[in-house]
């Protein structure tokens, strides 16, 4: 990242207010929400701006990554629904149809269908390939604030001003049940994880588990006198955790009970999230702190302290423990982490985004590719540069060490592969033969072989001695994103856009089974 220090965490900042943050489901990339219309997004190796969207003209008002990361689909006061590519920032589909602003989407777990609600009273479910409207559903008599898919994609819950939530089928679009509770907005509904409740909470005092077969309301939680603004299930589905004034509380779903009340902030707690583990609650409030709790014991471990204003909101990293917070001060996201509160490395240098890290087997040396064009290698201890490894002529996608440490691989978006010596930085080989950018390398664990997939549909196995290729793998009707050799070195699978996994024999190249 410009302008920062070796070992000092990321603190990005924006030209307008963040409405919101989300992580990509595999963690290389967060999104930003501006007011302003914009979609920024940051790569997490680096922190450096990816893209930013220019395409609406009233506020992000929610975002979500689709299912496989590949997408993210956000929308916007000016009634209007937009779909991108999350690594060039192209917008795919733009979705027209809803008559007010709209609120809220949410894709199915499938990744096929979107859904949105909107001020204008409506629910609609968007095909995600064609961008076509495939269903409007009918039946608020008030704005819808908020959609979300059950866990196996079946059904679609609403909620609404009209104080109901509203339980969907996708395949017919009937309302299979009309929750009913106090008459008092709902703010918040969530799923469990295995779509047998649906809790909702409302602007007054409770918290209420409804049972989704039967539609009967099955627990009503009270306690937080005062307001509940945010409600989330543990990844387990057996805890609740609520936010509300000054306070958060963790409840057993199947006994109905309250476990604990984490105290300590002093303003509203906004926004709870759960570490993916389960073991840890993140909780932010009005106060401008994020506090780390102990899931099991309620005790408060942690309170990063930093943004000067109320903080918007927290999201957490499924791959590290980190933990991403914005804030209305300065229109920054501030990056935490979560272990030890101190800076991780930054190392300076590049020119453009990192867009790959790799630890070198014996773990004295990390390597980056970037987009601009260069391998950089480094030394773990002092942070220092030891070479930079140029011949690319455009973005890198990809590097991999060979299991013995001595060579460095990079597949480009120039179609090729190099293999580097880690110890002088020269160049032994350049294989050619890919005709698109190639988007992932492996070696094999003997270190004598490497596996490369391309957007050209194909995998190539290649001989690391002669620089040659063995086979060329055929059979994928659309791009190779991800290769991997098995341990026994015998087979190597690969899966893409096409949506299936093909598995190889490494010895005669010939495909083994589809998944």
């Amino acid at each position: 990242m410009t302008g920062a220090q070796f070992g000092e965490l990321p603190y990005l900042k924006h030209d307008s207010e963040v409405e919101m943050c989300v992580y990509s489901p595999d963690g290389e990339t967060i999104a930003a929400g501006l007011s302003n219309g914009k979609v920024t997004m940051y790569s997490t190796t680096d922190w450096e701006i990816l893209w930013t969207s220019e395409g609406y003209i009233g506020k992000v008002t929610s975002m979500m990554y689709s299912p496989n990361g590949n997408q993210i689909a956000s929308v916007s006061s000016d009634r209007t629904s937009q779909l991108r590519d999350v690594r060039t920032g192209l917008c795919i589909h733009t979705l027209n149809g809803h008559d007010a602003e709209v609120r809220s989407i949410a894709y199915s777990p499938q990744g096929d269908r979107i859904a949105s609600g909107s001020n204008d009273k409506t629910v609609k479910v968007w095909d995600v390939e064609s961008g076509e409207c495939r269903h409007t559903w009918i039946g608020h008599t008030d704005k819808v604030s908020g959609v979300i898919y059950s866990p196996k994609g079946t059904q679609v819950a609403s909620r609404s001003d009209d104080c109901k939530v509203r339980i969907w089928d996708v395949e017919t679009g009937n309302c299979l049940h009309v929750l009913k509770g106090p008459r008092t907005l709902i703010t918040n509904i969530a799923y469990s994880p295995q779509g047998h409740q649906l809790a909702s909470q409302d602007y007054g005092s409770n918290l209420n588990l409804w049972d989704v077969a039967t539609g009967e309301c099955r627990h009503v939680l009270p306690g937080q006198l005062n307001g509940v603004y945010f409600v989330v299930y543990s990844p387990n589905g057996n805890q609740l955790a609520s936010g509300g004034r000054k306070e958060a509380r963790v409840w057993d779903v199947n006994r109905g009970v309250c476990l604990h009340v984490l105290r300590g902030h002093t303003g509203d707690v906004r926004y709870v999230v759960y570490s993916p583990q389960g073991d840890m609650i993140v909780t932010s409030s009005d106060d401008k702190t994020v506090r780390l709790w102990d899931a099991a014991t309620g005790v408060c471990q942690q309170t990063l302290i930093g943004h000067s204003n109320k903080i918007t909101s927290i999201t957490f990293s499924p791959k590290e423990n980190r933990v991403a917070s914005s804030s209305l001060d300065t229109t920054t996201v501030r990056v935490w982490d979560v272990e030890t509160g101190v800076c991780r490395h930054v190392l300076r240098g590049h020119t453009n985004t990192v867009r790959s890290v790799e630890y070198s087997p014996q773990g004295d040396q990390i390597a980056t590719g970037s987009w601009d064009s260069t391998v950089r290698l480094w030394n773990i201890e002092s942070g220092a540069c030891t070479h930079i490894l140029k011949g690319h002529t455009t973005w890198i996608n990809a590097i991999a060490y060979s299991p013995q440490g001595d060579q460095l691989a990079s597949g480009s978006f120039d179609d090729t592969t190099r293999l580097w010596d880690v110890k002088s930085g020269e160049c032994r080989h350049t294989l050619i033969g890919h005709t698109d950018v190639v988007y992932d390398i492996v070696y094999s664990p003997n270190g004598n072989q490497l596996f490369s997939c391309s957007r050209d549909l194909t995998v190539r196995i290649w001989d690391v001695e002669t620089g040659t290729c063995k086979y060329t793998l055929t059979g994928h009707s659309d791009e190779v994103r991800r290769v991997a050799c098995s341990p026994q070195n015998n087979l190597v699978a690969s899966t893409g856009v096409d949506k299936t996994i093909r598995v190889w024999d490494v010895e005669t190249g010939k495909c083994r089974y589809t998944l």
